[in-house]
C-alpha cells in the first residue's frame, strides 16, 4: 500500500513542479549562493538549462524518501502497521511538506538527514552521536537538534552525553552563527500564523495541544524533544525578533508521529458509542488540511479569488511569463529593476546587459497576466550604452 501511496505522490509533486516557474529564492540558491544544496541544483541546471522539473527533481525524491521513512520509523514507535501509514500519509499531507517538495529548497534534506538520525540513535546512541558531528558540517539548521538532544539528555539526567551536544549547539551557532539581535520587535503572532501555515490551521491547533499535554503530564520521549523544541524555541525567539523558519519548521513535523499516537489512544481507550464526537472533530481537521492541499495544488485557478497582490504565487509567475514575453519581443538580454528578478530570468536564457532597461516606465509596456487576470506591468526602455 505504501508504495502505491508513493508512486501516486511522486505524480502529485511531479505535476506541481511542471504547472510553477521558478520562484526568486530558488533562482538566488541557484545563482546567487554557496553550498550543497547550490553546488546540487546548479549541477542539474548545467544537466538541463532552463527546465523547472529538472532542477527540482532532486526535492521531490528527496521528499518521496522522507514520506517512505517516515512511515518506517513510524512503525518503530506506533503500535499497527496502519497507523504508521496513517502517519507517513498526513505528513506527506501537510502543506509544508508538499511545498517543499516542489519549491527547491533545504528542507527536505534537512528532513532527510533528521530521519537516519533517529533510525540510528534507535539503535545506539554513541553511534548517533558520531552521526551527530557529521551533521554538524552539513547546515546550520542542526543546531536545533543539538539543542534538543542537549535537552533530552540533560532531563534523563545522562551527563556525557548532554555535554556532547551542548557542546555541538555551541559550537555550532560560533561557527556558523545565529542572529539573535537587532531592535527587540515582536513577531509572535507572525510566527504563530506561518506555523499554523506549514500544518494547517486546525491540525496545527492540535499539534500545539498534544505538545502541551505531553509537556506537563506525559511522558517525553525523544521525538516529542525534536519537534517541541524548535517549535517553543521559534516562538521564544519570535518576541524580539523575525526568524527564519527554515531553521525550524523541518523538525517541527516530526510532531505528527506525536499526534497520531495521541489521537488514536484517546480514540481506542474510549467505548465505540462515546467515539463520535472525537471521529467527527478528525474529519473536521483532516477536512480543513485537504482543503488547504487542494487551495496550494490548484494555486492558478485561485487567481480569479484571490487579489494578485496577495496571491502567495505571484512571484512564481512573473519571471517565467515576463521571460517568454521578452523572448517574443527578440530580446536575449535585459537589466531588471532587481537582482531576483533578473535571476529567474536569468534561468530563462534572459540575461544581463547595460543598454535595455526593464522598469515601471518606459517606452515598450508589457503585461504580465494569468488567466487574463492583470499581475505586474513593466516598460521596456532601450538606450545607446555598451
Amino acid at each position: 500500500m505504501i508504495y502505491l501511496y508513493l508512486l501516486l505522490y511522486t505524480l502529485l509533486l511531479i505535476g506541481g513542479a511542471l504547472h510553477l516557474g521558478i520562484g526568486p529564492d530558488e533562482a538566488k540558491i541557484l545563482f546567487d549562493q554557496s553550498g550543497a544544496l547550490h553546488l546540487l541544483v546548479q549541477f542539474m541546471y548545467h544537466l538541463y538549462p532552463h527546465d523547472e522539473l529538472v532542477v527540482r527533481l532532486p526535492n521531490i525524491i528527496v521528499t518521496v524518501m522522507d514520506v517512505y521513512l517516515f512511515y518506517r520509523l513510524a512503525q518503530h514507535l506506533l503500535r499497527h502497521k496502519k497507523d504508521a501509514l496513517f502517519a507517513a500519509v498526513l505528513f506527506s499531507l501537510l502543506p509544508a511538506v508538499i511545498a517543499a517538495g516542489v519549491i527547491i529548497n533545504k528542507a527536505p534534506f534537512v528532513i532527510f538527514f533528521t530521519l537516519v538520525f533517529l533510525f540510528v540513535f534507535l539503535r545506539s546512541e554513541e553511534y548517533a552521536l558520531v552521526y551527530a558531528l557529521v551533521l554538524f558540517f552539513l547546515d546550520k539548521a542542526f543546531a536545533i537538534l543539538f539543542l534538543a538532544l542537549f535537552l533530552y539528555y540533560y532531563v534523563r539526567k545522562r551527563h556525557t552525553f548532554a555535554f556532547a551536544y551542548a557542546l555541538l549547539f555551541t559550537l555550532s551557532i560560533l561557527v556558523f552563527g545565529f542572529d539573535v539581535g537587532g531592535k527587540p520587535k515582536n513577531y509572535f503572532l507572525d510566527t504563530f500564523a506561518i506555523f499554523a501555515v506549514i500544518f494547517s490551521p486546525l491540525l496545527f491547533f492540535y499539534f500545539f495541544y498534544v505538545i502541551y499535554r505531553i509537556l506537563v503530564k506525559e511522558r517525553k520521549d525523544i521525538l516529542f524533544f525534536v519537534s517541541a523544541t524548535p517549535f517553543l524555541f521559534a516562538l521564544i525567539l519570535s518576541f524580539r525578533q523575525r526568524i527564519d523558519l527554515a531553521d525550524f519548521a523541518p523538525f517541527a513535523v516530526f510532531g505528527v508521529i506525536l499526534m497520531v499516537r495521541t489521537f488514536l489512544h484517546s480514540l481506542r481507550v474510549r467505548l465505540p458509542k462515546y467515539r463520535k464526537t472525537l471521529q467527527l472533530a478528525f474529519a473536521i481537521v483532516i477536512a480543513s488540511l485537504i482543503a488547504s492541499d487542494l487551495g496550494l495544488i490548484a494555486h492558478k485557478q485561485l487567481v480569479h479569488c484571490i487579489a494578485p497582490k496577495r496571491h502567495f504565487a505571484k512571484n512564481y509567475y512573473i519571471g517565467k511569463i515576463l521571460a517568454r514575453k521578452l523572448q517574443d519581443l527578440g530580446m536575449r538580454c535585459i537589466k531588471a529593476p532587481s537582482n531576483t528578478l533578473q535571476y529567474q530570468l536569468r534561468f530563462y536564457g534572459i540575461k544581463k546587459c547595460e543598454n535595455v532597461h526593464l522598469g515601471f516606465t518606459g517606452a515598450i509596456p508589457i503585461e504580465v497576466r494569468v488567466d487574463g487576470v492583470l499581475f505586474a506591468r513593466y516598460y521596456v526602455t532601450k538606450s545607446d550604452k555598451k
